[in-house]
C-alpha cells in the first residue's frame, strides 16, 4: 500500500499556526498580568467634596497613590452647605469645616470623622489697596513681615460705606467709586462665606461665639447687608479667587479666599500678578477640611488621607497644612512664599446650629432682595483625574 505522501510545507504550516495560538495565549495571559499589576483590583470610591479640594483629588500623583494602595476615588464638587444632602450612591462627603462634618454626620446616621488637612481663611489685596488700607488703619505690617487686617476697624469702614476714593492718600484712584467690601462666595451655599460668618459674628457679638437659641437680628442684618452689598454672588468658591487674579484690581480689590488657594496658584500657577499681597484677618478661622465616610470604602479613604505620609505630603503641595507641619514648611521655604507658618490669631467658629442659624437668616435676606437662587454646580459631574478644578462652591 502506497504511503501517505510527505508535505513538509503543510507540516510547517501547521507549526506556525499552533506556535502563534501558543504565542498569542502567552501574550494574552502576560497582558492581563501587566495590567492587573498596573491597574490592581482598585476599588472604585465616590466622593463628593468642595471644590476647592477638586484639585487635590484629580492630580495625577495622588489619583496613582490611590491607586497603588487599591482604590479608584473619583470626586463631584458641591457646595459645601448642601452635600451632605442627598449624596446618593457616594462613600463619603468632604465639607471644608468641622460644623458642617457635624451636620453630614448627623444627617447621614454617621459617628466616624477624618480631618487629614485644614487651611486658614486669608484675603489678598493689591499693594495700592493695602497701602490705602494701611493709612486708614486696617491693614498693618507685622513684625515678621507679614500683612495684618483688623477686622473689627475693617466693619467700622463697612458702617460708613466707605469707598475706595475715600481712603487717605493717593494710592486709589479717586474714580474708583466701589464701597469698600470684601469679596466672598456666596454664603448660602459655600464654606468659605460660613468661615467669613464665624469671623464677622464673633466680632459682632461683642468677640464671643455666638450661641445657639434665638438669632440676633441686627447681627444677620448686618452680615446680610455685607454680602448683598458685593452685588451678584459668585457661582463657585474658585470664581472669586480667579476673577480677582484674572481681572485686577478693578474688578475685585480685595478677596476673602483659602490660604491654599493661594498657595496652590503659587506653586502649580496660574500664579497672581506681582503686587498681590497676604492679608491675615485679626481674627480669622481655620477652615478643617474633614472628611465623613458613609461606607466603608470611604472610611479607608479617610484613614489614607490621615494616616498615609506621601498623600499627606501630596496634601501640603496644595496649599494644605497636615498634621505634620514639616511638610508645610518646606514648601514655603522652598518657593519663598510669603505666608506664615504659624497662625496665632484664630477663633472657633460657633456650634452648627447657631451658625446655621445665622446663615439662614442671610439666606431669607437673599430671597428677600430677589437675588437669583444659588447655583449647585458640578452636583453630576463626575472626575478622576488630571483635570482642572472647577464648579461647586467649597
Amino acid at each position: 500500500m502506497p504511503g501517505i505522501p510527505h508535505r513538509p510545507g503543510r507540516t510547517r504550516t501547521l507549526f506556525v499556526v499552533a506556535a502563534g495560538t501558543v504565542i498569542a495565549a502567552l501574550l494574552a495571559a502576560i497582558g492581563v498580568v501587566l495590567v492587573d499589576r498596573v491597574l490592581g483590583d482598585r476599588r472604585p470610591v465616590e466622593g463628593i467634596v468642595g471644590s476647592e479640594k477638586v484639585a487635590f483629588f484629580e492630580d495625577e500623583r495622588v489619583v496613582e497613590r490611590f491607586g497603588e494602595l487599591g482604590y479608584e476615588v473619583r470626586v463631584r464638587p458641591r457646595g459645601s452647605r448642601l452635600l451632605a444632602e442627598e449624596p446618593g450612591d457616594a462613600d463619603f462627603v468632604s465639607p471644608g469645616s468641622r460644623h458642617l462634618a457635624e451636620r453630614a454626620r448627623e444627617l447621614n446616621g454617621v459617628t466616624a470623622e477624618y480631618q487629614p488637612f485644614s487651611t486658614p481663611m486669608v484675603l489678598l489685596a493689591y499693594e495700592p489697596m493695602v497701602r490705602a488700607l494701611e493709612e486708614a488703619g486696617v491693614a498693618r505690617r507685622a513684625e515678621d513681615g507679614a500683612w495684618e487686617f483688623d477686622m473689627a476697624a475693617y466693619l467700622e469702614l463697612t458702617e460708613e460705606r466707605t469707598r475706595w476714593r475715600d481712603l487717605p492718600g493717593d494710592s486709589v484712584s479717586s474714580s474708583n467709586r466701589n464701597e469698600v467690601l470684601i469679596r466672598t462666595t456666596d454664603p448660602r451655599t459655600s464654606n468659605s462665606a460660613a468661615m467669613y460668618v464665624a469671623v464677622l459674628s464673633y466680632l459682632l457679638n461683642g468677640e464671643e461665639a455666638v450661641s445657639p437659641g434665638p438669632v440676633d437680628r441686627e447681627i444677620v442684618d448686618t452680615l446680610s447687608r455685607l454680602f448683598l452689598a458685593q452685588g451678584q454672588p459668585p457661582e463657585s468658591s474658585q470664581q472669586p479667587f480667579e476673577q480677582f487674579r484674572d481681572l485686577g484690581a478693578g474688578h475685585t480689590p480685595l478677596v476673602w479666599v483659602y490660604e491654599s488657594q493661594y498657595v496652590h496658584a503659587m506653586v502649580e500657577g496660574p500664579a497672581p500678578a506681582d503686587g498681590v499681597v497676604v492679608l491675615y484677618p485679626g481674627p480669622t478661622v481655620y477652615a478643617e477640611h474633614t472628611v465623613v465616610p458613609l461606607t466603608g470604602a470611604g472610611d479607608e479613604v479617610g484613614r489614607l488621607l490621615t494616616g498615609d505620609a506621601e498623600l499627606q505630603a501630596l496634601a501640603a503641595g496644595h496649599g494644605f497644612r497636615t498634621e505634620d507641619t514639616r511638610h508645610f514648611q518646606d514648601l514655603v521655604d522652598e518657593h519663598g512664599l510669603s505666608v506664615r507658618t504659624q497662625v496665632a490669631d484664630v477663633v472657633h467658629p460657633p456650634a452648627y446650629e447657631a451658625l446655621e442659624s445665622l446663615l439662614t437668616g442671610i439666606e431669607d435676606a437673599y430671597t428677600s432682595s430677589g437675588m437669583r437662587p444659588p447655583a449647585d454646580d458640578g452636583e453630576d459631574t463626575g472626575r478622576a483625574g488630571g483635570g482642572a478644578a472647577a464648579g461647586g462652591a467649597g
